[in-house]
């Protein structure tokens, strides 16, 4: 008798949570953007994305020609290496570890996740990504929406087009520049 008792008060606090929530959600505004359209879209962030590319090309360009550098001293000391001296082959060796010593520590500085590429982007493109959300924010305040959703990135599943607000945001960046 009491599990019965239990089970329909659960039952009925079960209803009316769900009542209470559908509720309160029928009365939000959601909204959804396509933060990847804006962006390729948005013409300060595709001269921002040149530049980095520039940058990028620039320090693999180098660390593509310090690989070969050591390559062709190590195939020198394979290729000689019957006709060297001890000492002379232990100095050209030694040569090939700096190198490769100077390989790592290039590649770590310039093109690792803390080098100077990934600086480089965070300062380029942290004004941009801010001053999107600002107008974002501004969009969503104008309009009284309740959420702003990123339809990137598996946010959003399914919605209607009517509710996409990207071109909206879009326009509103034009304004601001």
């Amino acid at each position: 008798m009491k599990l019965s008792k239990m089970y329909v008060w659960m039952l009925f606090i079960g209803i009316f949570s769900f009542a209470m929530v559908n509720h309160g959600y029928a009365q939000m505004k959601i909204r959804y953007i396509d933060s990847q359209k804006i962006l390729d879209s948005y013409p300060e962030f595709q001269e921002t994305q040149k530049k980095l590319d520039e940058l990028r090309k620039t320090y693999e360009t180098e660390f593509t020609q310090m690989q070969q550098d050591a390559q062709k001293l190590y195939e020198e000391i394979q290729n000689q290496s019957l006709l060297l001296s001890p000492e002379k082959k232990a100095e050209k060796e030694s040569e090939l570890q700096n190198l490769a010593t100077q390989l790592e520590r290039y590649q770590y500085e310039k093109l690792g996740p803390q080098g100077e590429l990934y600086r480089k982007n965070k300062e380029l493109t942290d004004p941009i990504v801010n001053k999107i959300n600002q107008v974002i924010r501004k969009v969503g305040e104008q309009e009284g929406y309740d959420y702003i959703l990123d339809a990137v990135g598996g946010v959003v599943l399914f919605a209607k087009p009517d509710y996409d607000i990207t071109d909206k945001v879009l326009e509103e960046l034009g304004k601001a520049q």
